[in-house]
């Protein structure tokens, strides 16, 4: 009995404290720099990512959620980056495949409004080459 008139008291004394509620929809919320959100890959002064396609990443993920396509460089050693793909269903967020990323080709952004109620939206392709027509 004397747990729950403590209970109550507990409940009582917080009726009149106040509250901590945000405007959310109308008032943007900003995340702190360290925040882990979304994820965006950097682009290089030519336009092309800074994916080296090392797979770094790829292989450092825990719930395997990074899929990476590339191909042999013609003109070289290497390779080009040809797919990037995220399944953001999978991803717990932990950033081990943003640290391991030697080249600075991955990145967290300050987006972190990415809910959907559908499955297959969670899928975030982050790049996908254009195949050159052919003449």
């Amino acid at each position: 009995m004397i747990g729950m008139f403590k209970g109550m008291a507990t409940t009582i004394r917080h009726l009149f404290l106040p509250t901590f509620n945000a405007d959310y929809p109308n008032t943007p919320k900003v995340l702190p720099s360290r925040s882990r959100s979304s994820f965006e890959l950097p682009l290089g002064d030519d336009g092309a990512p800074l994916c080296k396609s090392c797979m770094l990443c790829a292989r450092s993920c825990p719930d395997s959620a990074i899929i990476i396509e590339s191909s042999k460089r013609e003109d070289g050693p290497g390779r080009v980056l040809e797919r990037f793909v995220i399944d953001l269903g999978l991803c717990m967020y932990c950033g081990i495949c943003v640290e391991s990323c030697g080249s600075a080709g991955l990145r967290h952004t300050g987006a972190f409004e990415s809910a959907t109620p559908w499955l297959s939206e969670t899928t975030l392709v982050l790049y996908e080459r254009q195949k050159e027509a052919v003449s």
